[in-house]
């Protein structure tokens, strides 16, 4: 009978220590346990979806911009190259051929580094003479 009430006090021992881990690791009660556990993960589901939809956003905004921009540019590139080519109205009216200027490549920077809209220098892109 001795050895029956050892037997009986190691068993809750170990019982109560497990209990006391259990507690100390997920908290007191267990049905408040799955309550919060499953609160905690639907606002965890609710975060990484937000942060998602905001990547896709963003990204989706970025693109449409930088897709204005190439759209801007090739459209200022292509009024800017119209003027380029002289179609010889001033000859063809004065009664000669109709001549075609060639540009070279260091004409086409200037034009490029000139505002569409004045003609003139932009002002960070001032040419330096020295």
């Amino acid at each position: 009978m001795a050895s029956d009430y050892d037997n009986q006090l190691i068993e809750s021992v170990a019982v109560r220590r497990n209990r006391l881990l259990t507690a100390l690791l997920y908290g007191g009660n267990p049905n408040e346990r799955r309550w919060a556990d499953t609160v905690k993960l639907f606002l965890f589901s609710v975060a990484v979806a937000a942060l998602i939809a905001a990547v896709c956003v963003g990204y989706s905004f970025v693109t449409n911009l930088l897709e204005q921009n190439r759209a801007k540019q090739q459209q200022q590139q292509s009024t800017a190259a119209g003027p380029l080519i002289d179609g010889g109205s001033a000859a063809g009216a004065a009664g000669g051929s109709p001549v075609t200027k060639h540009t070279s490549v260091t004409e086409h920077t200037i034009i490029d580094h000139l505002s569409h809209e004045t003609g003139a220098w932009q002002p960070w892109r001032m040419p330096t003479h020295g």
